[in-house]
């Protein structure tokens, strides 16, 4: 029987919301044409989309067009046969009979390119189609990718628009600047300082005269193209072999990487030692302890040192030598005068039913392995004497600790030792000309669909505006989103389209790099993350492994991970109580200091790290120039340790305050004048290089 929840019902089954206009035509078009099965009018207009319209959904239109071309011409039929009333009736064909192979012959001819056994019976389900269909149509779905663009995705059942409202009378804050970093004359160049910003009309109008010569040059260096290269021997690549370490080899790497660090800790805990020497021979018993007071952090008493030769100067089974007048002990190693022990920092387990104590307390359970990983070593930690202003301390970090440690099994800590000579990044002195960046971090969609609005208004940015490389992270399709398994298309050829999108939005202008991740679908789930793979070849296109160092132009590095690692390390770590040092200054500096992409250890159960990857593929021996880390945490752009680190946030951030995406010029650094500041730490291999600020510009956007 025909009736409004029938027929709303059979359309509900095909994933169709049709609107009450389009269910009162289709009962006047079951009334007119003696139609009694809903079943059968929902059939017949599915077969009539499929193969007239390319699925479209019904309209009022579309249904008068189905009830002229179908229902038309089948009455003519049934005409037809009455009008042969005299013929036999053997030789008289049935009309109910022409119904069902016209009928049938409509399912058959629905695609050609798709016709199975299924198809043979009438058993056609454009469920896929239709989703297709639903997806062009949405009012929500952005122009850009309307029409069928890689985008709109395949799914069994129709996907929800999101959930986000916006009033329609409310302000876009699209385009606004939420951070800046750099010199403002570089911006001003660019354009990129906001409308306003300067009251003078003179001078405005000088700034608009530049920045249109400076477009006019843009436009013709970047007919030329920006090289990017990274070495891929030196990264995650697709020859490695992953989760084929033993416990027994990730015991022999981590005691490798504490003898590596440890050797660079005590070069440095030499060289600041010598230093001083040199300094308190010429000074006065004043200056010798004003000397002392200022460095208590970084260098050692010389009490404490000639105590600590004679304490460790013992049989080699209890000590170790390293550097000049460095001694080491095992961590197990009784002495009530003070010693020095190098090891791998590890965090207790709290008691069966117990809390964990506070990361920012000094009472949190934390122990040290000897740097000897063979000999099972190890000591619980007394975090309550230290001296060291400004400590902390994470699990999988390779400290030399001194203290006291009278019975062999509390070490008493009093100085911590973790800082090693840093690398400074290389100043690009080869760029011939301004270069210009774009950083963007996924997710690039909402949670309650695929239609990746935000990714699409980006990409429009970069049309209008192409900048010389754009820089992707992942994941494009995250794992933990729920949206993915309606997706009816294998996730190789969903990635293969979302990329073809990209690469046809910005062109051949822009070099494109795209930083796996272990999240997506697509990608490989283990850290270090082998780059993505695309069957399509694309000249500007640079899938890159996760973590990795890019080479932009001509000596220009910039280091990006896409784990979370410093929020991860910030939310591990055990601080003095009271610290109130920079939190993501310290976190950075952990990176650069332990030379790895990802120095904690054991990670959390959502990071599947590979010990002998990252020991290969994740080391960071020289600070570069720009490092992207992106986080869940606020934004922000840093320069530390001359590197400029850089959370562009995500560019749907899932939340009120909306996503964004950090832009970048580099200028040619001027390295005839002088730098602003020469007051660099003995921690740094050069000290006359220009600033970051005096040639990297960086901005944050909302999306």
């Amino acid at each position: 029987m025909v009736s409004i929840e029938t027929i709303r019902e059979q359309f509900d089954e095909l994933g169709i919301e049709p609107s009450d206009e389009i269910i009162n035509k289709s009962i006047e078009i079951c009334i007119n044409n003696d139609i009694n099965d809903p079943v059968e009018f929902v059939e017949q207009w599915m077969a009539y989309s499929v193969s007239k319209l390319g699925g479209a959904e019904p309209t009022v239109a579309f249904l008068n067009e189905m009830e002229a071309h179908e229902y038309t011409s089948k009455s003519s039929r049934k005409a037809k046969v009455s009008s042969l009333a005299g013929v036999p009736l053997g030789n008289v064909a049935s009309p109910r009979l022409d119904t069902k192979v016209a009928k049938i012959t409509t399912y058959r001819n629905v695609d050609s390119t798709e016709q199975d056994v299924l198809e043979m019976y009438g058993c056609i389900t454009p469920k896929t189609k239709k989703s297709t269909s639903y997806l062009q149509q949405n009012k929500n779905t952005p122009e850009c990718i309307r029409g069928g663009s890689a985008f709109t995705t395949v799914t069994y059942s129709p996907l929800s628009t999101s959930l986000k409202k916006v009033a329609p009378d409310a302000p876009s804050k699209s385009g606004q600047v939420v951070y800046t970093y750099g010199n403002a004359q570089l911006l001003k160049q660019i354009n990129w300082l906001p409308s306003g910003a300067s009251d003078d009309a003179d001078a405005k109008t000088e700034s608009e005269k530049r920045t249109k010569e400076s477009a006019g040059n843009e436009r013709h260096h970047r007919a030329g193209g920006v090289s990017v290269s990274f070495k891929a021997e030196k990264f995650a690549n697709d020859s490695s072999k992953y989760m084929f370490d033993s416990s027994y080899d990730r015991v022999m790497i981590l005691s490798d990487r504490i003898y590596e660090t440890g050797n660079a800790i005590c070069r440095r805990l030499v060289e600041e030692t010598d230093a001083k020497r040199e300094n308190t021979t010429d000074a006065d018993s004043a200056g010798l302890g004003a000397s002392s007071n200022s460095s208590t952090s970084k260098t050692v008493e010389e009490g404490d040192e000639e105590n600590g030769q004679v304490q460790v100067n013992h049989e080699d089974d209890t000590t170790s030598s390293w550097f000049d007048g460095v001694k080491v002990c095992h961590v197990d190693y009784p002495s009530s005068e003070p010693i020095r022990v190098l090891g791998r920092i590890v965090a207790d387990e709290p008691a069966a039913g117990g809390e964990a104590p506070q990361k920012s307390t000094t009472n949190r359970l934390l122990s040290i392995v000897d740097f000897d990983e063979n000999t099972l070593r190890w000591t619980r930690l007394d975090l309550s004497k230290i001296v060291t202003p400004g400590w902390s301390l994470f699990p999988g970090q390779t400290v030399l600790l001194e203290g006291i440690n009278p019975r062999g099994t509390l070490f008493t800590v009093q100085r911590i030792h973790h800082e090693r000579i840093l690398t400074l990044p290389r100043t690009p002195i080869g760029l011939e000309r301004p270069i210009t960046m774009v950083i963007a971090s996924a997710p690039f969609t909402d949670r309650d669909d695929l239609l990746y609005e935000k990714l699409s208004g980006l990409l429009q940015y970069c049309t209008s505006d192409p900048p010389d490389v754009l820089l992707l992270t992942g994941p494009f399709a995250d794992a933990s989103c729920s949206l993915y398994a309606d997706v009816a298309e294998p996730f190789e050829e969903y990635f293969e389209k979302i990329i073809a999108t990209i690469m046809g939005a910005v062109g051949g202008r822009t070099e494109v790099c795209i930083v796996a991740n272990h999240d997506d679908l697509v990608g490989s789930f283990v850290y270090p993350t082998l780059p993505y793979k695309v069957g399509s070849f694309y000249k500007n296109l640079h899938l890159l492994p996760d973590p990795c160092v890019i080479n932009v132009g001509e000596g220009l590095e910039v280091g990006v991970t896409t784990v979370d690692i410093i929020k991860q390390l910030m939310d591990a770590e055990c601080t003095a109580a009271g610290g109130g040092s920079d939190k993501i200054k310290r976190a950075y500096n952990h990176l650069f200091h332990q030379a790895t992409f990802y120095p904690l250890n054991p990670p959390p159960e959502d990071v599947p790290l590979d010990v002998d990857m990252l020991n290969e593929y994740g080391r960071l021996n020289r600070v570069p120039n720009i490092m992207v880390c992106p986080s869940a945490l606020n934004r922000y752009v840093r320069e530390i340790n001359r590197c400029v680190c850089i959370n562009p946030g995500f560019v749907d951030g899932h939340s009120i305050e909306g996503g964004s995406y950090a832009r970048l010029i580099i200028h040619p650094p001027d390295t005839s004048s002088e730098p602003q500041d020469n007051k660099v730490s003995t921690t740094t291999s050069s000290q006359h290089q220009p600033l970051p600020t005096s040639y990297i510009g960086c901005q944050i956007i909302k999306t």
